[in-house]
């Protein structure tokens, strides 16, 4: 099962201060038998990003803008491929998940597959709660999406792991 996994990595105070629950969101899809297209997320710092993006969409144009561009479109591209699901955690507001979230839901007006979406959001981790952006996705609006809120690690887990039996299941 290829999986796409998005989340913020610059929105918080240091580069790698979710990169620990990121982790474990990616451990728990490598046990389940999945593949991770990037892991990038991970990373610590934006040398440690780099590097790992490297890893999964090649080599990387010098610092500056177009880096940017090429790494955006990067991950759209992977979006928008052959993937059988999505995860996005979803506990920090970010104008770039929520970029991707939307060309997630969106593929089957692009003329893509519909994929499974799963967001996962930690209860009362910020301050202001969930985006209503993202609450308000329903099914009517995006029928494979599905929000999961979560308050410790073994309920993060279960709930990536039913999303990874439900995908086997469909395949």
């Amino acid at each position: 099962m290829k999986i796409f996994f998005g989340c913020p990595i610059q929105g918080h105070r240091t580069r790698g201060e979710r990169s620990a629950r990121y982790q474990e969101i990616i451990d728990t899809l490598v046990s389940e038998g999945c593949r991770v297209l990037s892991e990038h997320v991970t990373g610590k710092s934006t040398e440690e990003v780099a590097h790992m993006l490297e890893k999964s969409i090649g080599p990387l144009p010098p610092p500056g803008l177009q880096r940017i561009i090429y790494t955006r479109n990067k991950m759209i591209e992977l979006l928008e491929g052959d993937i059988d699901g999505i995860i996005f955690e979803v506990s920090v507001p970010s104008t770039g998940t929520g970029v991707e979230i939307a060309h997630a839901y969106l593929r089957p007006r692009l003329g893509l597959k519909e994929v499974p979406i799963l967001a996962l959001y930690e209860k009362d981790f910020w301050p202001n709660n969930l985006s209503s952006m993202i609450k308000g996705l329903t099914p009517e609006v995006a029928p494979k999406f599905k929000l999961v809120e979560y308050t410790h690690s073994d309920e993060l887990k279960k709930a990536i792991k039913i999303f990874v039996k439900n995908l086997v299941a469909k395949n």
